[in-house]
């Protein structure tokens, strides 16, 4: 039995030679580990069939390109169905684009912009009065919100008339936030004829003459049939000196073309435009009434006394003005004395502007002045309300002309 001593010197010896024995397989530095591991490499399919890779993959593989450029579609069949998908979804996308554009607005009257060749006629009774009055040489558009009155409708379609329907912010902007009742008529302003003087009249026949301006010194010379009736045997028209306020000029047109004047005469250079504003106050009534022009008011009111026998009654305050008394003596009417004047000579009632009234030189050669009176006991203090609109009083003078 080996004594304790012994066993260990045997142990250490072996653990010795364990070291000895790994130093020397890994101890130089040059010696790789995988050498010293076992080595399982799995072969390759072309090194076992003894050819490079390259050679391999294309006997291998060849005839799967081939089929690939062939896969059935002997007759084309498969690309015409493709190209056909590919064209509807083509097609597709272009009509969506367009459908977005079409709604595409920079700017809120983008498709709408105004026309400064045009003017934009709105409200339903100047529309129609538009459409029915044949004043106006053409119409461009109708444009509306809602739903359209018949008779407009019908109107637009006989008249070949585009219509277009928008909406009510559109309709604003174009007539700068009027009442429109949602329906607005491009066209073209209306064009008054320009006349020299009135004529004579036949009233047997219910008609008289006035001359057109064609040129600075050439007359044209047409008819014009008037209103005839128990109450009035001579026409009866309106003129314009000065009335600068759209709307009561619009308010005059409509108390002419209701209570039966003729026509009207407006000085050309003075007096506001018969614009879209006019139409909506006359309620369509500057669609039928007619309007004349006048360049030199002098030369009307000299010329139809002297070649037609006219007779222009001036509305005005007879009091105000110190310096007409030398030309009002013996002309002032009162206003009882105006009805029956129809039935005995033409008349002509001249309106002025709202705050300064008719001009001086257009008072001078006027035949009569009427004055409305004050229907209250004028106060000795001084009052705003010391005369009327002058639309207001022009109806008053009309219903009594008329005997209304």
């Amino acid at each position: 039995m080996l004594s304790s001593s012994t066993l260990m010197i045997a142990v250490f010896k072996r653990g010795l030679a364990i070291r000895q024995a790994v130093k020397g397989g890994l101890g130089s530095r040059n010696t790789k580990l995988d050498k010293n591991l076992p080595q399982i490499r799995r072969k390759k399919a072309w090194e076992k069939a003894g050819e490079d890779k390259d050679s391999w993959f294309r006997k291998k593989y060849a005839h799967v390109h081939a089929r690939e450029k062939n896969s059935g579609d002997l007759f084309g069949k498969k690309k015409a169905h493709t190209d056909k998908l590919a064209q509807i979804d083509q097609q597709t996308k272009n009509e969506r684009q367009e459908h977005e554009r079409k709604f595409e607005k920079r700017s809120a009257t983008q498709g709408l912009r105004v026309n400064p060749l045009m003017e934009y006629v709105y409200g339903t009774n100047g529309v129609l009065a538009a459409l029915q009055g044949g004043k106006r040489e053409y119409f461009t558009r109708l444009l509306h919100h809602g739903p359209l009155p018949t008779t407009i409708a019908q109107l637009a379609e006989k008249n070949d008339i585009k219509v277009m329907e928008t909406d009510k912010h559109r309709l604003n902007l174009l007539t700068n936030y009027a009442v429109h009742n949602s329906v607005v008529l491009e066209t073209k302003p209306l064009q008054p004829t320009e006349i020299s003087h009135l004529q004579l009249c036949d009233p047997e026949a219910g008609k008289f003459q006035y001359s057109e301006m064609i040129f600075d010194n050439e007359y044209s010379t047409h008819d014009f049939r008037y209103l005839v009736n128990e109450k009035k045997k001579f026409p009866l028209g309106i003129y314009l000196d000065e009335v600068v306020d759209p709307h009561n000029i619009g308010a005059i047109i409509r108390s002419a073309y209701f209570l039966g004047a003729d026509f009207i005469v407006m000085s050309r250079r003075n007096c506001a435009p018969l614009s879209p504003a006019v139409s909506k106050t006359s309620s369509g009534a500057v669609e039928l009434m007619p309007i004349y022009h006048v360049d030199k008011p002098l030369n009307f009111f000299s010329k139809s006394q002297e070649e037609g026998g006219w007779t222009f009654v001036t509305s005005c305050l007879t009091n105000s003005d110190s310096k007409m008394k030398k030309y009002s003596t013996g002309k002032i009417l009162e206003m009882g004395a105006l009805n029956g004047l129809c039935q005995e000579l033409p008349v002509m009632l001249v309106v002025g502007n709202e705050g300064s009234g008719v001009r001086t030189n257009i008072k001078m050669r006027s035949d009569f002045f009427v004055e409305i009176p004050f229907g209250r006991q004028i106060p000795n203090k001084e009052t705003p309300v010391d005369s009327l609109n002058v639309s207001v009083a022009t109806a008053l003078l009309l219903s009594n002309l008329l005997g209304v």
